[in-house]
């Protein structure tokens, strides 16, 4: 009734329509209606033209071919050339889904360079974040030490009393042993950019 018909082809569908080619008929409406069983998948208006076309609704090349039968060309006659391009449409089926999977290919390689660029620049903006961060450190350990030199001097008069549960001599020791741990460069310039290199992605 809905005149589609599908041919496999070197492994691809093809698909197709054998219809009767409708014609505008000039009878009231409710006489047209009387030519098919199935007046409902017809528009109304149109009428039997006694002739049949004959498409390939799956894309070839951009083009849908078809054929219409009329008093001068019968459908036998058309027949070759149908049968012909339905069997060409593998060749052109496989050209296409080629080209389809080298745009895909293509198109998944520009997503991975899209997203390994950014991978390295949101590395390379971490590592520099890093690099400030290293810096305040410095400047945080040269202004406690300044700091624990005025407590050394002050501390000299009021001896060494306990504080807590340790010497104030201890305390200071301590507080310097931690300023000294925020020195970047402890290890070298080579240590502190190895310390950089360390930053990842996930970092």
């Amino acid at each position: 009734m809905t005149g589609k018909v599908t041919f496999k082809i070197a492994s691809h569908l093809v698909e197709c329509s054998i219809v009767e080619k409708l014609v505008k008929s000039l009878k009231p409406r409710d006489e047209t209606r009387t030519w098919t069983a199935y007046p409902d998948h017809h528009q109304s208006g149109l009428g039997s033209s006694g002739f049949l076309r004959v498409s390939i609704t799956t894309y070839l090349d951009g083009r849908q071919p078809q054929w219409i039968e009329s008093q001068k060309t019968k459908i036998g006659d058309l027949l070759p050339e149908i049968v012909g391009t339905i069997m060409a449409a593998g060749p052109i089926l496989d050209q296409q889904k080629r080209e389809r999977e080298e745009r895909e290919k293509r198109h998944r390689e520009e997503e991975a360079r899209r997203y390994e660029a950014r991978r390295l620049r949101e590395i390379d903006d971490k590592r520099w974040n890093k690099l400030g961060e290293l810096a305040a450190d410095l400047e945080q350990r040269d202004r406690l030490l300044v700091f624990l030199a005025e407590v050394e001097k002050r501390a000299f008069d009021e001896g060494d009393v306990s504080v807590g549960d340790r010497n104030l001599s201890d305390w200071i020791a301590w507080a310097k042993e931690r300023a000294e741990a925020l020195d970047p460069l402890r290890l070298g310039a080579a240590g502190m950019f190895n310390e950089i290199a360390r930053v990842s992605q996930w970092s």
